[in-house]
């Protein structure tokens, strides 16, 4: 396409970050931006289409895992990442609010920081809806009772915590393409953990399953027998938004 815009044969073109241009004349140019969609020609002519790359990436080296030991490398890369969580508890009624969730991951390279935090955050807000409302539920006989979000409830904007940062840690990866390396799960896997921790930390109650509803977190501050079978056991979850935390009657 550059060729054809700056009327030369392909072998006399060099590139850099930005533009092509003619070896011989490097103030004769064409930049990529002008043509990602196709070029415009000065008098409207449009040259090719819109500029696509196919590649392809294999990881090398991955192994099963040994049966008798547990070793092999399973995975290319590992990411690493923690969140810090901020909850306000009712210690009466077991109600809390999640007011800030901070969270941070080693990304190895990120090429795309935007999409990074989209991605963080988006994964972070999923793996807060499994902490504190999604849950399938099950009678004795095996029966799902909540096969739809009207009764499996997932987090609505009056859920999500007042507060949301998200930062990266760069330590490009050797093999990885780009020095990249993933963060698609990791921004919700440490969610529900950080929550029943921040809980913990606060009052004392130790959550050891999910979701934790309010109802939960109350009978682990009243020291009543947790619902370790909660699939059959509990009544049909919901998800919602803490009343004032100040005082009221439920």
């Amino acid at each position: 396409m550059a060729a054809t815009a700056l009327l030369a044969n392909v072998r006399d073109l060099g590139h850099d970050g930005d533009k092509v241009f003619l070896r011989h004349h490097p103030n004769k140019f064409v930049t990529f931006a002008s043509m990602a969609i196709g070029f415009a020609m000065p008098n409207g002519n449009g040259v090719g289409g819109p500029l696509i790359g196919v590649g392809r990436y294999i990881a090398q080296g991955l192994s099963n895992l040994d049966k008798e030991t547990g070793q092999g490398n399973p995975a290319l890369d590992w990411t690493f990442g923690a969140h810090g969580m901020i909850v306000e508890v009712n210690e009466d009624t077991g109600e809390y609010r999640v007011l800030k969730i901070s969270s941070v991951y080693d990304v190895g390279r990120a090429i795309n920081p935007e999409i990074v935090r989209g991605q963080a955050i988006g994964g972070m807000l999923q793996g807060l809806g499994t902490a504190i409302c999604e849950g399938y539920i099950y009678d004795q006989q095996g029966r799902l009772l909540n096969p739809s979000f009207t009764d499996n409830k997932i987090p609505t904007a009056k859920d999500l915590p007042l507060e949301i940062e998200c930062a990266v840690v760069e330590t490009p990866q050797i093999d990885g393409p780009y020095g990249a390396r993933g963060v698609g799960e990791h921004s919700m896997i440490s969610v529900a953990p950080a929550l029943g921790n921040a809980i913990q930390k606060a009052t004392g109650a130790e959550l050891t399953h999910m979701p934790m509803r309010f109802e939960d977190v109350w009978r682990a501050l009243g020291k009543k027998e947790p619902i370790d079978n909660w699939i059959t056991k509990s009544p049909i979850g919901s998800c919602r938004s803490a009343p004032e935390l100040r005082g009221h009657d439920q």
